[in-house]
């Protein structure tokens, strides 16, 4: 079962992680790209923008700690989530 977050404007959601790039882009409604995965059965989604989509491929596609540690993941609502998601132009499953 996923997490429950308790979020200001959303109340209690569904816990889900963005980069801090996102996150960040979420306040603003700037356009930085959205590459998320699934959901699998348990977890949280998580979403990445399009810089750290290109650092990936140009590192072998590792998700290593230099990868996580410049992604600086950070926990939304499901809400927000969906929101930052649809935010977007372009919006690619990975």
């Amino acid at each position: 079962m996923i997490e429950k977050v308790l979020c200001d404007q959303h109340g209690s959601k569904d816990m889900s992680f963005t980069c801090i790039h996102i996150a960040m882009a979420l306040d603003e409604k700037e356009k930085v790209g959205f590459y998320y995965s699934e959901a699998e059965e348990d977890l949280p989604q998580i979403a990445w923008c399009g810089a750290c989509e290109q650092w990936l491929l140009d590192n072998g596609e590792e998700w290593t700690d230099v990868f996580k540690t410049n992604a600086d993941f950070k926990m939304l609502c499901a809400d927000c989530f969906d929101e930052a998601k649809n935010n977007e132009l372009e919006i690619h499953l990975r």
